[in-house]
């Protein structure tokens, strides 16, 4: 289960040759959410606005699990690098059961609370029409979500990085042919993109599962075999828990800020949803290439090799400055035709123009940001990654929202900044926390997990 290339080869090449396939994957997730939201404008400018507003109440919950899948991936790739795979069989079987009993418990839990926390969030009576059917069929995905997000982290672990984009970019393709047949074909509106949704999950999940129990190399895990064991699934929570945490708290961080936007308008709604998504496909190369690293850093102090992790660090660091310089400058000097492929209203394209170049002129430093969420992932020390990515939102951008936002010269702008400034001040933080030193001291074989 050992690539040469990760232990020993040159690491800008192992790098990218890790990263494209995430990257890849990660455009794929991007142009669905892209596709999603431009059927969706068909239906009208509350329709993509209530997708968007619903969209951090879901990942709140995908975050839980998001943070035991890193916990995951990390403690898998340090006994790989230390050649324990049995360990690292074990500690997979674990995710799956986790991913099962936490699925199941969490779509029924969304089914029946959608419409409490709409309303908590300050919904306006359009936005919550739109939106409490497509959450609360959105949320029935869940299960399914979670198996494809643990099939990722496993490979990945294991160097794998191909079979999980294969995966993830057929079910979102399906999902982009599902749409326009549920919502206008079949004729159910949003509930239809839900639908959509939901079915594009189900067969590639399960397809995922029968992967993982027939593969001919690397972990092999049967259903059959899926059983608790004890200090394994503890090891896993131990470690998930700070990143579900720091996932769980961005996720929150989201939920406030749209209800403070829901305040200025539906118009404002809808363009911080469009300025996000597209925000997310320009930064999308600096989180591949920080999910590379995670890989990466962590066979390599799995072997006690922490030299190389450090050149890693600074080698990621590098590569993905010079893939957001170009995507940087294609948000800012295309923002107004961007914004204007999911809304025909002046209002919403001016506004998300604006924000759009708000964001593009600190996008660059994202680069920083997620290079060090990386490292800390990859060497099992999630505290840090959950200091960093619930701090960015609660400790820099909600305060510099609410001082900003406050300003009567600025208004709604006042957000925009606030969120664009956050970027910088977040990533020179990061940065400086990787010099503290705590990612030299892997959790398994030298750190806190045996190698028994």
């Amino acid at each position: 289960m050992k690539n040469p290339q990760i232990l020993s080869g040159p690491l800008h090449k192992a790098i990218l040759l890790l990263a494209f396939p995430i990257m890849l994957n990660n455009l794929i997730g991007t142009l669905y959410n892209l596709g999603d939201a431009y059927w969706v404008s068909r239906l009208g400018d509350i329709q993509v606005g209530a997708i968007n507003f619903v969209w951090p109440v879901s990942f709140f919950t995908l975050s839980v699990a998001m943070g035991i899948s890193i916990a995951g991936g990390a403690i898998i790739s340090q006994y790989i690098g230390a050649g324990k795979h049995g360990d690292a069989k074990e500690t997979a079987q674990q995710l799956y059961v986790f991913g099962v009993l936490f699925g199941v418990v969490s779509s029924l839990l969304g089914w029946f609370l959608s419409p409490s926390i709409l309303k908590l969030m300050n919904a306006s009576p359009q936005l919550y029409d739109a939106g409490v059917g497509y959450l609360k069929i959105l949320f029935l995905e869940m299960p399914f979500l979670f198996l494809m997000n643990i099939f990722l982290a496993v490979n990945q672990a294991q160097g794998d990085t191909v079979t999980p984009t294969i995966v993830n970019g057929t079910s979102a393709l399906l999902n982009i042919l599902l749409d326009p047949l549920f919502i206008f074909t079949f004729g159910l509106g949003m509930e239809g993109a839900a639908i959509a949704t939901v079915l594009s999950k189900v067969p590639f999940a399960l397809y995922g599962v029968y992967h993982m129990g027939w593969s001919k190399k690397g972990i092999r895990i049967r259903p059959q075999s899926l059983s608790i064991h004890r200090e394994k699934m503890l090891d896993l929570i131990r470690i998930g828990v700070p990143s579900s945490l720091g996932n769980s708290g961005v996720a929150l961080g989201f939920i406030v800020l749209f209800s403070v936007v829901a305040s200025y308008g539906d118009v404002a709604v809808t363009a911080l949803g469009i300025g996000n998504r597209l925000n997310g496909l320009a930064f999308m190369p600096a989180v591949g290439i920080g999910a590379a690293l995670s890989t990466v850093a962590g066979q390599n102090l799995g072997a006690a090799n922490i030299p190389r992790v450090k050149k890693a660090f600074l080698t990621s660091i590098g590569l993905a400055l010079a893939f957001l310089a170009l995507t940087s400058s294609a948000l800012w000097f295309f923002s107004r035709e961007l914004v204007g492929i999911f809304s025909d209203t002046p209002e919403v394209v001016e506004a998300g123009s604006f924000y759009l170049k708000a964001l593009a002129s600190t996008t660059w430093s994202i680069s920083f940001f997620n290079c060090s969420i990386g490292l800390f992932n990859g060497s099992g020390h999630t505290r840090y990654s959950m200091f960093l990515e619930a701090g960015r939102l609660w400790a820099i951008r909600m305060p510099l929202i609410v001082l900003l936002a406050g300003s009567p010269t600025l208004g709604i702008k006042g957000i925009w900044y606030g969120i664009a400034v956050s970027n910088i001040v977040a990533a020179a933080i990061a940065y400086g926390l990787t010099h503290t030193g705590a990612w030299k001291h892997a959790v398994v074989g030298h750190g806190k997990l045996p190698l028994s």
